[in-house]
């Protein structure tokens, strides 16, 4: 007599098609084989159906979420190789905050012949070697830059705090004036530094570039369209977010050095780094009589300039007429 629980050799020849359907097929089955035939008859279509709905999720977020911002890296890299009127100079040096060996990339004149100094600070997932992207300031103003990195997204921690006077002392050139560059975080970080800085640094500033930064470190946290930079922002202060109140570039315009000029970059459409707190700072820098220069674009915290003239931007410092302008390109 035929086993009536015998799971057949060929479940298809038995199941064929959806009209048994599901209830059919755990009515003859014991429990174990009656798993078996159910994974094997309907577990493709699960599978297939879970891969779509995580391929779904992932495309969702993916519009929701902006892209990080892109520096267009390897184009200026390849050219700063190519280009004879520029030397990189790669440096270690010993952290006083810490003890950690730290990075340095150093972009200077061929000629030998400097004109200018940049202190530039790099974005949340860069390094030191963003810095690549400031070969024709190199060229077109005489200047040495002076690029640390290594704490990776560090914006204004204590580490930063302690690291960035040590840098500027070390690698500038005695006494000299220089200017804080930065874009994105570094950009943020410029504009902070230029507050918090000792006296002495702070006579010897003389201007602060930043490329699409942000101005309100709590409100970034609160408003930002980016998840890795709100996680990233809280624990550069261990999750002690009040600290970011008195590190706030919005803060600290009445501790700048008076008439200190500044030129910014930004993006109309801002919502990593939100603009409109960026233009409620820039109010404040023109309400407090210090010369401010901003060249918008449209976009949402996007720098894949090929061709930016940071010339043009450098030469912008110290003016404030007209006071917002295109972004300026160079001739291809």
């Amino acid at each position: 007599m035929k086993d009536m629980h015998q799971v057949p050799q060929n479940p298809r020849a038995t199941l064929k098609g959806w009209d048994r359907g599901a209830a059919n097929v755990c009515a003859d089955q014991p429990a174990q084989r009656r798993t078996a035939v159910l994974l094997r008859r309907f577990g493709p279509i699960a599978i297939a159906f879970s891969l779509g709905m995580m391929a779904a999720v992932v495309f969702l977020r993916s519009l929701a979420t902006p892209a990080p911002v892109h520096l267009n890296r390897y184009h200026h890299f390849t050219q700063l190789m190519r280009d004879p009127r520029i030397e990189v100079e790669k440096h270690t040096y010993v952290s006083d905050f810490d003890d950690s060996a730290q990075q340095v990339t150093l972009l200077r004149p061929a000629n030998g012949r400097i004109e200018r100094v940049f202190v530039f600070f790099h974005g949340m997932d860069g390094d030191a070697g963003d810095a690549y992207i400031l070969g024709n300031l190199v060229t077109s103003a005489g200047a040495l830059v002076i690029a640390p990195g290594g704490r990776g997204p560090a914006w204004l921690s204590d580490a930063f705090i302690a690291d960035a006077p040590q840098v500027i002392r070390k690698y500038r050139p005695q006494d000299s004036p220089y200017y804080l560059a930065g874009v994105s975080m570094g950009g943020t970080q410029a504009l902070t530094l230029a507050g918090l800085l000792s006296e002495d640094l702070q006579s010897s500033l003389a201007g602060v570039l930043a490329l699409i930064p942000g101005a309100d470190l709590p409100s970034i946290v609160r408003r930002t369209s980016s998840t890795r930079v709100r996680d990233t922002l809280r624990q550069s202060v261990r999750g002690n977010v009040a600290l970011l109140n008195g590190r706030s570039p919005i803060n600290l315009v009445t501790k700048y050095k008076p008439d200190l000029p500044f030129v910014v970059l930004r993006d109309a459409g801002d919502t990593i780094l939100p603009a409109a707190d960026l233009s409620l700072f820039l109010e404040k820098l023109r309400g407090t009589g210090h010369p401010v220069v901003v060249f918008e674009a449209p976009g949402d915290h996007d720098f894949r300039y090929a061709q930016l003239d940071y010339g043009a931007l450098c030469s912008a410092l110290g003016n404030s007429e007209p006071s917002v302008r295109a972004v300026p390109l160079l001739a291809p």
